[in-house]
């Protein structure tokens, strides 16, 4: 039976609304007056009272299915309409006498599945001479450097897989089947990542310590006169990684920056015996500027040398040899050709010069066979 319907206006109540109300049922606007209070519309005795109540249903309510619910009346054209599928590329025309898109597609076997896409709308009314598009989601794993995924696109061609789920080929990268390979459900898309790396090695080398043993150093004392630093050997690779897995590595440059090694010196000198001589002459003190004679005294800092340490050619700046007696200054605070007594050492003439001898500094001359037996201090010298 085909079940016309009339629209309303808003003021005016259609026969199935008041239908509704004279019965009392869920969803007129009238539902909690009483039945005796309203007059049924003239006519409706006519009809039989169950379609008068599925009238108001109708009038009521949606005549369409919603997700967990079904219809209240189920309806169908009066005539078939024709309207043409477009479904996953390909094209066809149907007649139907549902009254809804989804309801004509279901009467065709037309499938639909949570993620597909239909347009129009499934509960929008099918116009005659409609064009229904339906696109079905289609499953495809998908597996990128070795991590699986499951896709579910609408994408037509294997880059439309790729373009959804983010993944951008670089360089040297590749998929299997190709980008532009149609999808199919089901199918397996595997993209195989390929990286050049550079990756930098470098090991230590360490220091050696070296003794050396000096003879103006007490004995038993070890003074650090060099200090070491490790040095290193670097190696620069070139590494392949397919899908995160090294396959080759190769040389490509090298580099060694050698140690510095460590310098221990050890002291070895130890002081003489002390030897009588026959009728000393009286020390003078240590603090001369009461001596006759002493135009002046100069508090220096005394050295002392010999030709060997000297690393010279063993002639002084004056042209004479190093021996006890000669006292290398600077010119600049004790002329050349002043004699001196230095308490402790004696008697000396500024005959010589040096590069680290400089301001109040002066160095005290032995001959090789000379008893050395002075030791480095300050102390203040007379100026004669």
């Amino acid at each position: 039976m085909i079940i016309p319907i009339t629209r309303t206006h808003a003021n005016q109540r259609s026969p199935a609304q008041s239908a509704l109300a004279v019965m009392n049922l869920p969803g007129s606007a009238d539902s909690g007056v009483a039945a005796q209070n309203i007059q049924a519309p003239l006519g409706s005795g006519l009809f039989p009272k169950p379609l008068l109540s599925a009238a108001a249903r109708l009038a009521a309510g949606s005549p369409f299915a919603s997700p967990g619910t079904q219809p209240a009346l189920v309806m169908t054209r009066e005539r078939a309409v024709s309207f043409t599928v477009h479904e996953d590329g390909y094209s066809t025309t149907y007649s139907s006498m549902q009254t809804t898109v989804g309801q004509a597609l279901a009467s065709e076997g037309v499938r639909l599945q949570d993620g597909d896409w239909v347009s129009p709308p499934a509960n929008q009314v099918l116009s005659p001479g409609a064009h229904v598009y339906v696109s079905h989601v289609v499953p495809v794993s998908l597996v990128v450097a070795g991590e699986e995924q499951q896709v579910r696109t609408h994408g037509r061609t294997v880059g439309d897989v790729l373009a959804q789920a983010g993944v951008s080929l670089q360089g040297e990268d590749y998929v299997s089947p190709g980008a532009s390979t149609s999808v199919r459900g089901g199918m397996a898309i595997s993209v195989t990542t390929v990286r050049d790396l550079t990756d930098i090695g470098e090991e230590p080398i360490e220091y050696a310590s070296i003794v050396r043993y000096d003879s103006e150093i007490a004995s038993g004392q070890r003074v650090i006169t060099q200090w070491g630093e490790n040095g290193s050997y670097r190696k620069e690779y070139r590494v392949r990684m397919i899908n995160g897995r090294e396959v080759w590595r190769n040389l490509v440059s090298e580099k060694i920056v050698p140690p510095t090694d460590e310098v221990v010196s050890v002291g070895t000198y130890v002081r003489p015996a002390a030897v009588a001589v026959p009728a000393p002459a009286p020390a003078p003190p240590a603090s001369v500027p009461a001596q006759p004679g002493c135009a002046r005294t100069i508090n220096v800092y005394a050295t002392w040398y010999t030709a060997a340490t000297a690393g010279g050619s063993g002639v002084t700046k004056t042209g004479t040899g190093v021996y006890r007696g000669i006292v290398a200054v600077d010119p600049r605070v004790i002329p050349l050709g002043t004699r001196m007594y230095i308490p402790g050492y004696g008697y000396g003439i500024a005959a010589d010069t040096g590069g680290d001898i400089v301001g109040n500094h002066i160095d005290l001359g032995f001959a090789a066979d000379d008893l050395k037996d002075w030791r480095t201090r300050w102390v203040d010298i007379c100026v004669l």
